[in-house]
């Protein structure tokens, strides 16, 4: 039976930190997760036809660790979602290596029959810990801290202005943050709740 090993938001955030000072050391950003993948690691990169289309998934880990199998139309078309399965599937290489050892699927549909067989819990903090580890690797604390200073001060002329904050404000900062650091908004938007950003850097 799979069981998922329980690993923290902030374990996971500790874990993360230290795999990029031994892989990325400048933290230079963006985060050059394809260049770690193959050329740090020496894992294969696998552009795979019709993933999501056909099988609903955007990328996934091969059993022996060796490639990290991603939908071909992301992997050409769209770079920040590429970027970021990498990272989510990264995260099971770095966090659940113990759990491929007992795993035997050799195709894509044995892949997900293995899933199907898994408790959905077990299944659920399995992807969430994946999401939690590619947020944490593409937007590590720190730059995400010095960027989110870099851009509110940059439009702290149109925020002096305003007679109050609107609540949404850090979700319109996001966009521009996210430029950064190559990944969506959204990845931006949960990272800078997940850090308590609006009580560390106020607007006004």
């Amino acid at each position: 039976m799979f069981e998922c090993p329980y690993i923290s938001y902030s374990e996971i955030g500790t874990r993360a930190d230290a795999f990029l000072r031994q892989h990325h050391p400048s933290f230079e950003i963006p985060i050059p997760v394809e260049e770690i993948i193959e050329l740090k690691l020496g894992l294969n990169i696998f552009p795979f036809p019709r993933l999501y289309k056909d099988h609903g998934l955007n990328g996934f880990l091969s059993r022996d660790l060796s490639t990290i199998h991603v939908d071909e139309i992301q992997y050409n078309q769209f770079n920040e979602k590429y970027r970021y399965t990498l990272a989510h599937e990264l995260g099971h290489y770095v966090l659940h290596k113990t759990c491929y050892n007992d795993l035997t699927f050799q195709s894509i549909d044995d892949f997900k029959r293995w899933r199907i067989s898994v408790p959905a819990e077990e299944i659920s903090w399995f992807e969430t810990q994946g999401e939690w580890f590619a947020g944490q690797l593409l937007v590590p604390t720190k730059q995400l801290i010095d960027v989110c200073h870099t851009v509110v001060a940059k439009h702290q002329h149109v925020f002096k202005k305003m007679t109050s904050i609107p609540d949404d404000i850090w979700s319109y900062i996001s966009i521009e943050i996210a430029g950064y650091f190559d990944v969506n908004p959204p990845v931006v938007e949960i990272r800078i709740k997940k850090e308590n950003i609006p009580n560390i850097i106020p607007i006004l």
